[in-house]
């Protein structure tokens, strides 16, 4: 039993330090462990982020139901979270084939669900800096022509989380390119070719409407 319970906590450690390796470990034995949680976790956590951040910086009007609202917001984003590993899974599997990947929609749901356990790290990080006092930027509550009053603190926080922000990037990069057996480099091109095709044939079609419309 404590062997099976070391096997299932060492990969969130691994994963930071050995990103290919463990993933591969992963997919090789069982591709679904906690990619539904994992895809989850994150997205709630930035709901409950967003929610108390709010709260604490206007609680004189909080309306009795707020509890709930957190409760039902907290729920969907956690569900549109899962949505989209299956929707990213599909389209990355689909884009990495294009460039000799041979990943399964499986694993490569594995690869970005484990990858995200840096990103949960950073939002529950960010979490506890507003649970302990430290405002976010509300601009919309700003004077039109002014900046935002922002707390030094919130500075320290940011330069965390731009740190995690970019090692996470590179163990997703790492994990996908591991699932479809090529470089993290070229993991990146498979990321960047869904926007890239979208930017594309949205050009196309403005431009054929403007040309339509242009001959009116």
């Amino acid at each position: 039993m404590a062997n099976g319970a070391g096997a299932s906590i060492t990969p969130f450690f691994t994963i930071w330090t050995e990103p290919r390796a463990t993933i591969r470990r992963i997919v090789d034995t069982e591709p679904t462990r906690y990619v539904i949680a994992l895809a989850a976790i994150g997205p709630a956590i930035n709901a409950l982020t967003s929610q108390w951040s709010r709260a604490l910086a206007n609680n004189a009007n909080l309306s009795v139901l707020w509890p709930l609202w957190v409760v039902v917001d907290v729920a969907i984003q956690a569900a549109l979270g899962v949505v989209l590993l299956f929707a990213l899974g599909a389209v990355f599997r689909w884009s990495g084939s294009l460039l000799g990947g041979v990943a399964s929609q499986i694993e490569v749901r594995a690869a970005l669900a484990w990858s995200q356990v840096i990103t949960i790290v950073g939002q529950t990080f960010l979490l506890i800096a507003v649970l302990l006092g430290v405002p976010l930027p509300a601009p919309a509550a700003t004077p039109a022509g002014m900046l935002p009053q922002i707390d030094p603190a919130f500075y320290k926080v940011m330069f965390v989380e731009g740190v995690l922000g970019v090692w996470g990037l590179v163990v997703s990069l790492k994990c996908l390119g591991e699932v479809h057996r090529f470089s993290a480099w070229r993991a990146l091109a498979a990321i960047l070719i869904p926007p890239f095709i979208v930017i594309v044939v949205t050009g196309l079609i403005v431009f054929a409407i403007s040309r339509l419309t242009g001959h009116h």
